[in-house]
C-alpha cells in the first residue's frame, strides 16, 4: 500500500534557530518527491528531488532524499518569522503510461501529506 507521512506533525522554533521536516514515503514506480511552502491557500513549489546523494537549495532551505531509506528531509537554517508556513511534500510516481492524480482524500492540515492515487 502507497503512503507518504510527514513529521513532525507540527514543530515550534526560536527565530535564528534551525529546524528539519522529514518526509517518509513507500510508493511503487517512484519517480520523484516535491517540497512545497504554503503561507495562503496555494503551496509554493521549492523543488524536486529526484536522486539520492544529491541537494537542492532554494535560499536558506536544503532537501535530501535517501531513496534506499525511502526519506527526504527539508533543513531550513537560521529561521526567519517569513518561514512560518505549511510544509508539503508529494510523491510523484509513474503509472503505465501516464501520471498518476492526486488522492481527491488528501487533507491539507497542517503539515499536509499529499498523497498520490494508484492508476
Amino acid at each position: 500500500d502507497d503512503h507518504v507521512m510527514q513529521s513532525p506533525p507540527s514543530l515550534i522554533v526560536h527565530e535564528g534557530s534551525n529546524a528539519t521536516l522529514s518526509c517518509s514515503y513507500k510508493v511503487t514506480n517512484f519517480q520523484s518527491l516535491h517540497w512545497y511552502k504554503q503561507e495562503e491557500k496555494v503551496p509554493t513549489f521549492l523543488f524536486a528531488l529526484i536522486s539520492t546523494g544529491i541537494e537542492k537549495k532554494s535560499g536558506r532551505l536544503v532537501g535530501t532524499l535517501d531513496r534506499k531509506e525511502l526519506l527526504s528531509t527539508l533543513h531550513i537554517t537560521v529561521t526567519e518569522l517569513g518561514d512560518s508556513a505549511t510544509y508539503l511534500c508529494a510523491v510523484e510516481a509513474q503509472c503505465f503510461l501516464g501520471t498518476c492524480s492526486l488522492d481527491p482524500n488528501a487533507t491539507t492540515e497542517a503539515p499536509a501529506t499529499v498523497r498520490w492515487v494508484s492508476c
